[in-house]
């Protein structure tokens, strides 16, 4: 059987708004999603299931506070550490947010599936809508998760590198982890693949000797 390769973080700002406007010439649902996902590093399946009234509430108070389901259903989490995680609304969000839900109801999920009456869209759905656009630009190994983990990588270049402040974010248990979710072992093992090009001369130049 073959294993499911790991998401991959969107690496380059550039990319990041392309995905962005690509998404928002297509379906507005998507487009805020995306852009909630990757300023939040929530998971998408803690965001899917959203409600107006839960948007309200966090910009009232200009801020997300999530019991992320991952913590929530973890049997090897204890009872005293399942706290939730508060991240801030940046006030490009924030005008967006309220944009997008001022004509809904409090009970209405904001990330509705087109299929039934009020119902949020899976996380399935969202990582096909989120491949499509990667593979758009030339991006592979990208799903739902990678909001997550375009967040982290933000965070990391921007704290120049500060590993710890990524795993203090993203509530990990240990730096190696952070290190994995966010591919450092596997970017700097290309980097070091690359320097062994030096030891290969350029292929035209061996051509050019021997015409």
């Amino acid at each position: 059987m073959t294993r499911k390769r790991p998401a991959k973080p969107i690496t380059t700002t550039e990319k990041v708004l392309d995905i962005q406007d690509y998404l928002k010439y297509k379906n507005k649902r998507d487009y805020v999603l995306f852009i909630v996902g990757v300023t939040t590093g929530y998971r998408a399946g803690d965001l899917v299931i959203l409600k107006a009234r839960d948007i309200r509430e966090a910009l009232r108070k200009s801020e997300f506070t999530i019991l992320e389901g991952k913590k929530k259903n973890s049997k090897n989490i204890r009872e005293k550490n399942r706290k939730p995680r508060t991240v801030e609304i940046i006030p490009k969000v924030d005008k967006l947010l309220k944009d997008y839900i001022k004509d809904k109801k409090d009970y209405e999920y904001i990330f509705q599936s087109r299929k039934g009456i009020n119902r949020p869209i899976g996380v399935q759905a969202v990582s096909n809508i989120l491949k499509e656009a990667g593979e758009y630009f030339g991006l592979y190994d990208i799903s739902a998760h990678s909001m997550r983990k375009t967040y982290a990588y933000k965070i990391y270049i921007e704290s120049d590198r500060d590993i710890v402040a990524v795993k203090e974010l993203l509530w990990h248990r240990s730096i190696e982890e952070t290190k994995l979710y966010i591919g450092l072992d596997r970017e700097k093992y290309h980097q070091y693949s690359k320097s062994l090009g030096d030891y290969v001369r350029w292929y035209f130049l061996f051509l050019s000797m021997n015409v």
